[in-house]
């Protein structure tokens, strides 16, 4: 006798996922890489650029960089913690609100992670 250890999916059944079969299977499932998206790191990448280019203009630069350090980490993790994102898109929409081009860039950095803004 024959020795099957096949899988046989039979009718109108969709499947989806890994199947595997036989003595000492392993399955390894990839997904999409952890942390923020493209679309994300680049309004992020964009409201640093324009914190360097506007440093001067900005009394609390320093602590602007901190929220978006902030910002950053949260993008980047596996579990944002909406409350600090909240709080630092706030403070930091705060301290750049004088320069234009940085507004709207934490503007767009805003809509990007979901706080409105």
């Amino acid at each position: 006798m024959r020795d099957n250890r096949g899988v046989n999916i039979s009718g109108n059944a969709r499947v989806s996922g890994q199947i595997s079969t036989g003595d000492n299977t392993v399955q390894t499932q990839g997904g999409p890489a952890a942390g923020p998206d493209d679309a994300t790191t680049a309004a992020l990448d964009r409201v640093e650029d324009l914190l360097d280019d506007h440093e001067a203009d900005l009394p609390e630069a320093a602590r602007a960089r901190r929220d978006l350090a902030d910002l950053r980490e949260e993008a980047e993790s596996d579990d944002p913690d909406e409350d600090r994102v909240s709080g630092a898109l706030a403070r930091l929409a705060r301290r750049v609100g004088g320069v234009a081009a940085l507004a709207e860039a934490v503007h767009a950095l805003a809509g990007q992670l979901g706080a409105g803004g």
